[in-house]
């Protein structure tokens, strides 16, 4: 963490864990935008406005089976980072 404080302005993720039950994996279509994450399923459908931009492309998924469970971990950009030392 270096010189981190392990407050929330020194974040540089955000999880989201959505529960999905009685969902299979191969079921889950997932789009992860700047400001926004889109989830799909036969049974659910989830749009949601991100509080912080993020790299899509940093971004990770991870499907827990036993827990129904698909946990986001989102790479947030933001604009005064270097303040946060």
């Amino acid at each position: 963490m270096g010189n981190k404080t392990p407050g929330s302005s020194s974040c540089e993720r955000m999880v989201v864990k959505i529960q999905l039950p009685n969902t299979m994996m191969k079921d889950i279509s997932l789009d992860v935008k700047p400001k926004f994450l889109d989830l799909r399923t036969p049974k659910y459908k989830l749009g949601l406005h991100l509080p912080f931009t993020v790299k899509e492309n940093e971004s990770q998924a991870q499907w827990d089976g036993g827990e129904s469970c698909l946990s986001v971990s989102l790479k947030m950009i933001r604009e005064y980072d270097f303040v946060n030392f």
